[in-house]
C-alpha cells in the first residue's frame, strides 16, 4: 500500500502536468495516449462520487479534463466495445461478434474497417499498442494501422507502463499509444500491500475473488448474499486503487520525457461489471447500465479543462471527437458524432444519438441480447432461449429495478419499433471468424469468455 506522502507526490505531478495555460499551444501535432481500463465502472471512481478512496490520481487528472458523466459502451464484452472505439461503428456494422454455434472460433475485425490507428498513421503518427486482454490480440484484427502492437502476457500493468515508457523515450515524431490494462478484471487479486483495503476484516464468507467462483454464481451453482456482494466490491476496489497507482506512474513518465505540454491523454473503459444489481456478477451476459456505463475523460493540455458533460454519449462518438480535438479533418465512416461542441461549452450541441448495444456469448451461459436507449427509455431484448422484452424508464430508474413492460405494452411497442427502425438503418457486416488455438482457448477460459 502506498503511503500518504507517495500519493501526494503522484497527485502533485498530475496537477503540475495539468496546469498548462491554453496559450502554450504549439504548432507540433499533439501526441495521443488512450488508456483503456478493462471492466471499470465509473461509479467506483472518486470523481463519480464513490466513497472508497480508490482513485486519487485518476480524480486529479479528471479535475483538469473534460469528463463525460453519462458515457456508454455498445457491448458488455471487450472485443465489440473496443472495435467501436477504434472504428466509430456499432457492433452490428463492424462485425466483431462471436458465433453462438460453437465456442472454438472468434469474431475478428475485418481489414476493410478503417481504424483510428490507420487514420493517424496516414497523418504521420507512429502508432503503438500494448494490450493485456487476449480478446484484442493482433490475431483478431485489432493491430490494424499500428506500427507495433503487442499482447502483453501475463497482463501486468507495470509491464505495460514499461513498454509505454520505452516508446516515449525512443519516439522521434508524433505518436499514438493505446494502452489496455486488465486491472480490475477478475480475478480480483490486487498486490499483497493492497489486500487490507476496502474489505471488512471480519468477512468469513466463501469468496476470494477467483474467477471460477464468479462463474459458479453466473451458472447458478452459488448464491451469494449481500455481505458477499460487498466483499467482492471491496476486492474490485483494491484492484482499482492499484490501477490508479499505475496510472500515476504513467503520467510521471509523460512528465519525465517532457511530453506533458503536447500529449492528449484519454481515460476510458470498455465495459462495466455487475455486483448483484440484477442477481449475478461479472459481465458479458446482460446489457444493464452497470455494464454499459463507463468512464471517459479527455485531457488536452492546450485547452482549459474542468468541464463536465451531462449529456448521454457513446463509444461510437469517440473517433469523430478525438480526430477533431487533434485537428485532423478527415472523413470517416463513423456512425457517431463529434462531442467537441460539448467540450467547448457551446450553447447548442446536437444530440449524440440513441445508445444501441449488443452482446453474444457462449460460456457459462449462452446469451444473445440487444438493448436500445432513447429519450430516457430503454428496451432490452433477450433472444435466447426465447425472445423476451424488458422496459425501463432509465431517466427515473437508473438502476433498472422496475421492469415496466408487463404494465405498459404501448410504450414497449413504441420503443421496440424505434429499435427496429434504428437497426434497419445500420449496415450489417458479415462476421469473420478465426479458429482458436488450444492456448487461446485456455487463455479465454481463464477469463470466463468461453466455456
Amino acid at each position: 500500500m502506498k503511503t500518504g506522502g507517495q500519493t501526494w507526490t503522484i497527485v502533485s505531478t498530475i496537477l503540475l502536468l495539468a496546469i498548462v495555460p491554453a496559450c502554450t499551444s504549439t504548432e507540433a501535432p499533439p501526441n495521443l495516449i488512450v488508456v483503456m481500463v478493462d471492466t471499470l465502472r465509473p461509479d467506483h471512481l472518486g470523481y463519480h462520487g464513490h466513497t472508497n478512496d480508490t482513485s486519487p490520481n485518476i480524480d486529479a487528472m479528471a479535475a483538469r479534463s473534460t469528463v463525460f458523466m453519462k458515457h456508454h459502451s455498445h457491448s458488455s464484452r471487450t472485443g465489440p466495445a473496443v472495435a467501436s472505439v477504434f472504428t466509430g461503428l456499432h457492433p452490428r456494422s463492424h462485425g466483431v461478434m462471436n458465433p453462438l454455434t460453437h465456442f472454438d472460433a472468434k469474431g475478428t475485425l475485418p481489414p476493410a474497417r478503417v481504424t483510428l490507428a490507420e487514420i493517424l498513421g496516414d497523418n504521420g503518427y507512429g502508432c503503438f499498442g500494448y494490450v493485456g486482454n487476449p480478446n484484442v490480440a493482433p490475431r483478431f484484427g485489432f493491430s490494424q494501422g499500428f506500427d507495433s502492437y503487442e499482447l502483453v502476457l501475463p497482463a501486468a500493468a507495470a509491464d505495460i507502463n514499461r513498454l509505454a515508457d520505452e516508446t516515449m523515450s525512443s519516439s522521434s515524431g508524433p505518436f499514438f499509444m493505446y494502452l489496455h490494462y486488465m486491472e480490475p478484471h477478475s480475478h480480483y487479486r490486487a498486490p499483497p500491500s493492497y489486500r487490507e483495503m476496502f474489505v471488512s476484516p471480519g468477512y468469513d464468507g466463501l469468496f476470494t475473488g477467483a474467477h471460477e467462483q464468479l462463474d459458479d454464481v453466473v451458472a447458478g451453482r452459488i448464491r451469494p448474499g449481500r455481505e458477499d456482494g460487498r466483499h467482492l466490491e471491496g476486492l474490485y476496489d483494491q484492484e482499482i486503487r492499484y490501477l490508479d497507482r499505475m496510472f500515476g506512474e504513467l503520467l510521471e513518465s509523460i512528465e519525465r520525457h517532457e511530453l506533458s505540454e503536447n500529449t492528449i491523454v484519454v481515460f476510458m473503459s470498455d465495459h462495466g461489471e455487475e455486483f448483484l444489481e440484477h442477481g449475478s456478477v461479472l459481465h458479458g451476459y446482460t446489457l444493464y447500465q452497470e455494464q454499459l456505463r463507463v468512464p471517459l475523460f479527455i485531457y488536452d493540455p492546450r485547452k482549459a479543462g474542468g468541464a463536465r458533460v451531462e449529456a448521454v454519449t457513446r463509444h461510437v462518438d469517440f473517433l469523430s471527437t478525438i480526430l477533431e480535438v487533434m485537428g485532423i479533418g478527415v472523413q470517416t465512416p463513423a456512425q457517431g458524432v463529434s462531442l467537441v461542441p460539448w467540450m467547448e461549452g457551446r450553447e447548442y450541441a446536437p444530440a449524440s444519438g440513441p445508445v444501441y448495444a449488443q452482446v453474444s456469448l457462449r460460456a457459462v451461459k449462452t446469451v444473445d441480447v440487444v438493448s436500445f436507449e432513447k429519450g430516457g427509455w430503454k428496451i432490452i431484448v433477450n433472444k435466447l432461449p426465447e425472445q423476451t422484452y424488458e422496459l425501463y424508464q432509465v431517466s427515473e430508474d437508473p438502476g433498472e429495478q422496475r421492469d415496466l413492460r408487463p404494465n405498459d405494452a404501448a410504450v414497449t411497442q413504441l420503443v421496440g419499433n424505434q429499435l427496429m427502425e434504428f437497426e434497419k438503418k445500420l449496415p450489417r457486416a458479415d462476421v469473420h471468424t478465426v479458429d482458436l488455438t488450444p492456448e487461446e482457448i485456455q487463455r479465454l477460459k481463464s477469463l470466463g469468455y468461453i466455456e
